[in-house]
């Protein structure tokens, strides 16, 4: 496995794929950066160095054009996971089972109804309570550990979460729209709220497939284009030997267990329940903790069009699950799992 560090040196911004014009959308807000945009941005580094083998694509007449396999078309490396780092370490979204109640950090665990439904309650230091909400921040690869392991206590959380603003600050720019003769126009007054990361901060993403190919090709450092209005950003490429969680147990039936999103999962159909089930095959869904779901999208630089929309379960989804045989959790699921999409861990279930 190779590790791509990329460090930016401005401000980034983020959006779905749907223009931005002064005077039609006069707001416009990042967000986080999706792994897809990562990869992209990759591919757009062995784009320029003419590596289209390890694109998959081939160039006739002055024309590009995509190999594509029964599964149709994908970069012939993988990305494993992209995230935001300190200090060149990889950060993971606080697990959405875990919550704040009376300003304080808390659990969640099960509480059974009278109608055998499953409920859930905050529990902190013996006190349980139903008024609580989402937990925001981001903690290190060994509290992650702690946490599948189920060794993780309140006190360690709160010494190691880290709040994004700990990772980049929202910068507000504002401005107009200008003429042809670089007069201000009436009515194009517009804001962008933009990324800036921190001193240190920074993005990691692992491939895992083709690693060292990817790596002969990229170099050990260069520049990149990244986000909205093509951002330089700087990046090195290393040898990676750190140890993610493996999904490499057998579950038994009987077993209750977590999943944990470590980077945003592509949904299809109309129930997650159902696709969890269908993906996991053997078990059977108890509780999805999760927020709204993200729009997958992007523009085809070869067909020249915007992507058809998909739409993703965010990084730190925690979903409570119960074996009915034995189960294997892959490594991956759902779509676009070669961009980075889809890493999930398994954890143990404590209640």
């Amino acid at each position: 496995m190779i590790k791509i560090s990329i460090t930016p040196h401005d401000v980034l911004f983020f959006r779905e794929s749907r223009d931005f014009s002064a005077g039609e959308n006069h707001v416009a807000e990042s967000t986080e950066p999706m792994p897809h945009t990562i990869a992209g941005a990759i591919m757009g580094v062995l784009f320029e160095k003419g590596r289209y083998d390890l694109l998959n694509l081939k160039v006739e007449n002055g024309k590009t054009k995509k190999h594509e396999g029964k599964e149709g078309w994908k970069p012939s490396f993988s990305i494993y996971g992209a995230f935001f780092s300190l200090n060149d370490k990889p950060l993971f979204k606080v697990p959405m089972d875990i919550v704040e109640a009376d300003g304080k950090l808390a659990f969640l665990e099960p509480h059974k109804t009278l109608s055998d439904n499953w409920a859930v309650v905050a529990v902190r230091e013996g006190k349980r309570t139903l008024h609580f909400s989402p937990a925001k921040g981001f903690i290190d690869n060994g509290t992650l550990k702690d946490y599948l392991d189920g060794t993780l206590t309140l006190e360690k959380l709160e010494k190691k979460l880290r709040e994004p603003e700990k990772v980049y600050e929202r910068e507000v720019r504002i401005g107009i729209g200008l003429t042809s003769a670089k007069t201000t126009e009436e009515g194009l007054l517009y804001r962008v709220t933009t990324l800036r990361f921190k001193e240190n901060a920074g993005i990691v993403a692992y491939v895992s497939e083709n690693p060292e190919e990817l790596k002969k090709a990229l170099g050990d450092r260069g520049i990149l284009k990244l986000g909205g209005e093509s951002r330089f950003a700087e990046f090195r490429v290393s040898s990676e030997t750190r140890g993610f969680p493996l999904n490499n147990e057998l579950i038994e039936p009987g077993r209750t267990f977590k999943l944990y999103l470590a980077t945003p999962l592509i949904v299809s159909g109309n129930s997650v329940a159902k696709f969890f089930e269908e993906e996991v095959k053997g078990a059977r869904v108890l509780k999805v903790f999760t927020d709204r779901l993200i729009p997958v999208t992007g523009w085809d630089m070869v067909e020249r069009k915007p992507k058809p929309i998909k739409w993703a379960l965010p990084a730190g989804t925690v979903v409570w699950m119960k074996a009915e045989k034995n189960v294997e959790v892959p490594r991956k699921l759902g779509e676009m799992k070669e961009f980075g999409y889809g890493l999930v861990f398994v954890g143990k279930f404590k209640g």
